[in-house]
């Protein structure tokens, strides 16, 4: 392939420029944009894109080319993906999987594939939940006196109980001695119970839910059994270079340059290290085999994805390392921790009382509920432990209201001021008994010449539903991309020869749940025939790159090649162009839909997002709505799917899963070793 150069001079006759003009106020002259040529000067059209650098597509022949015109102009020139998603976020909301919103949208996002004309539109049920989960309108206030503070940002796990109408009362600090739960005693009955910002180490916002997660079952345990010994809490930063509490990010692997937020604890014993760490959402989990030599500190951690080994030194400070997994040593990870912001040591309990017993002497007088903060104006929302099996007798008994930093600091520095605060709640949660059913939703563009080989498009149309939340940017962006390719390919009236399959999963947030159950469900044949398995699931950016093998290399180029160089975003002052990038191996996990598939040989692609959009912003929290929806970039995620779906599905071959010789033997050889 010939590698192609740019210039900024004026289009050649024919070349495609598209600048909608309900986008932009004033779209730059064609002369001032860049215009790709050849090594020998020559204008050309159309280029790919690969590990960077521009190049000639390879000269694969895959979809029809008036076809493939026919899809650009209607997914950029009539494109209705915004109005897929504003639907999906206002006329729908979050839809959590199990709730009746989601249900409203599987039924709906069917309707929508009918409407177009797709084939066995249908929903496939994958498993039920035991209680179905409702939030409806949530609110909270404080009072200080005649003045008033609307709560601004607050949660509370799913699949717990709410309160019964608006609850109000005192705002008590959760005491930790003998001496404090004297104090306030007779004020705890009916008292909003205010936990304290380093209690039982919590930390970051990505851990604040784990945390919570923790305290609930902690309350339950109590209940249930009494108060137990506790474990030790680390409540200041020991003079050690690895012990106490810390937050950072991890990347690479499946993750890229993506940094996932992540939070470590280390107890450290001498030479041995005991401690718990998290990544992203999951619960944190404790770390094996953990030892310090030589001022390194190494680990084993077993996540859902599997097994991972860590190599971390204290480097000014601030712990680096990196991991790799224990299955698959070529995925390599880099971690970066420094400590959080902790206040100053607190007093611990009097002698012969731990802490679950001063909690236990707490609920013996029946407050209202507790209330904790998120360390930040987020608050982010994630589910009960236990929630698929959750029934009347297993709920819940103590509410645990999350506030926002923000809301946090100004009902906690008026009680340090010494003030009276009381709190009122309304936590309109709805529970109701079940088994309830969950589904994806499938439809499908039957090929006219290979219909049992499949090009799955799809995305997850679950979302958290926590308070102010649309379930937007995840994942409504990527379930009305996946929505509106297929609007564009039938729209077109597009001819594939292989089926292209679009499946809309839910239970994705709790773990993969659907699409780990649709590929469970295929015979190793049906496995055998899907191309592969695309993912949009990144937030509202563009479809900026995909990852595939060497081998794949050609036809992913050719097939993403005509979207280049076509659509220009004049904020970004560039192309939206898709760079293929290559690898040595597929990844065996991820955290998307793909890992299902990929788990099992079968390609999947998660699609890279790029763009101005702060992905973490919006994540799981309460500003997860619409306004944080890029149009243009939705145009060109939608129109790159619609075309590179369609290549794929017309390409002289399946894509291929072939591995380097040398990867291979390396796989064979560890599978050897592990017997």
């Amino acid at each position: 392939m010939r590698s192609i150069r740019t210039a900024s001079l004026a289009l050649a006759a024919g070349a495609v420029l598209v600048l909608p003009s309900t986008l932009f106020a004033q779209a730059p002259a064609p002369a001032e944009l860049p215009q790709a040529r050849d090594d020998s000067g020559n204008a050309v059209e159309t280029y790919a894109i690969v590990n960077g650098e521009m190049v000639t597509p390879p000269a694969i022949p895959m979809g029809n080319p008036a076809t493939i015109a026919a899809i650009f102009d209607e997914g950029v020139n009539n494109s209705q993906v915004m109005d897929i998603l504003t639907h999906l976020s206002e006329e729908i909301g979050p839809r959590l999987t199990g709730s009746t919103n989601l249900q409203l949208a599987n039924e709906w996002t069917r309707e929508q594939f009918e409407s177009w004309g797709l084939d066995n539109a249908h929903l496939s049920e994958w498993g039920t939940v035991a209680m179905r989960f409702d939030r409806g309108p949530t609110w909270g206030k404080a009072y200080q006196g005649r003045t008033e503070h609307d709560i601004k940002a607050l949660t509370t796990l799913a699949w717990v109980p709410g309160t019964d109408g608006p609850v109000r009362g005192d705002a008590v600090r959760l005491p930790r001695t003998l001496e404090e739960f004297e104090a306030v005693k007779d004020r705890l009955a009916g008292a909003w119970v205010i936990i304290p910002t380093d209690y039982a180490g919590r930390r970051g916002i990505r851990g604040v839910t784990g945390s919570v997660r923790a305290r609930y079952q902690a309350r339950a345990d109590i209940r249930e059994n009494g108060a137990t010994p506790s474990e030790p809490v680390v409540t200041s930063i020991p003079n050690d270079p690895f012990a106490g509490p810390w937050d950072g990010a991890l990347s690479g692997g499946v993750l890229g340059d993506m940094r996932y937020p992540m939070t470590l604890t280390i107890n450290r014993d001498g030479d041995t290290a005991k401690g718990k760490m998290s990544v992203g959402e999951s619960a944190s989990i404790a770390i094996d085999n953990g030892a310090i030599y030589d001022g390194v500190l190494t680990f084993e951690w077993e996540s859902p994805r599997g097994r991972s080994t860590f190599q971390i030194t204290n480097v000014d400070g601030k712990l680096t390392g990196t991991g790799h997994r224990v299955e698959n040593p070529d995925i390599h990870y880099n971690v970066d921790f420094t400590r959080p912001d902790l206040p100053e040591p607190q007093p611990q309990p009097a002698a012969g009382l731990n802490a679950e017993e001063i909690l236990a002497m707490v609920l013996h007088e029946a407050p209202a509920g507790f209330v904790s903060s998120s360390k930040d104006e987020r608050v982010w929302t994630t589910s009960a432990t236990g929630w698929r099996e959750m029934t009347p007798e297993n709920l819940a008994k103590d509410l645990e209201v999350i506030v926002s930093g923000p809301d946090y600091d100004w009902i906690n520095s008026r009680l340090a001021d010494g003030a009276a605060v009381e709190l009122e709640f309304d936590m309109n949660n709805t529970l109701t008994e079940g088994p309830i059913p969950v589904y994806n939703t499938i439809a499908q563009i039957t090929g006219t010449e290979f219909p049992d080989e499949v090009v799955v498009v799809s995305a997850h149309l679950d979302s958290w539903d926590g308070p102010g939340a649309q379930g937007t940017t995840d994942n409504g962006t990527g379930s009305s991309v996946t929505l509106e390719a297929a609007r564009i390919l039938m729209a077109v009236g597009a001819k594939p020869k292989r089926t292209i399959r679009f499946i809309l999963w839910t239970g994705e947030e709790q773990g993969l749940l659907g699409s780990a159950a649709y590929v469970e469900s295929l015979s190793e044949e049906e496995r055998a025939k899907i191309v592969c398995c695309m993912v949009d699931d990144g937030g509202t950016n563009t479809q900026g790159g995909i990852n595939g093998l060497e081998s794949m290399r050609d036809y992913l180029a050719a097939a993403t090649a005509p979207i280049n160089g076509r659509i220009w975003d004049e904020t970004d002052g560039k192309y939206l162009n898709v760079n293929v990038k290559t690898m040595d191996a597929m990844p065996q996990g991820g955290g998307s839909d793909h890992a299902s598939f990929n788990r099992v040989g079968i390609p999947g692609f998660f699609w890279d997002e790029v763009g101005r959009s702060v992905y973490g912003y919006g994540w799981h929290t309460q500003h997860d709505t619409l306004d944080l929806a890029i149009p243009n970039y939705l145009r060109q995620s939608a129109t790159n799917t619609a075309i590179t779906a369609y290549n794929l599905a017309c390409a002289p071959e399946m894509l291929s899963r072939k591995v380097p010789v040398e990867t291979e033997t390396e796989i064979e050889t560890e599978t050897d070793s592990e017997g």
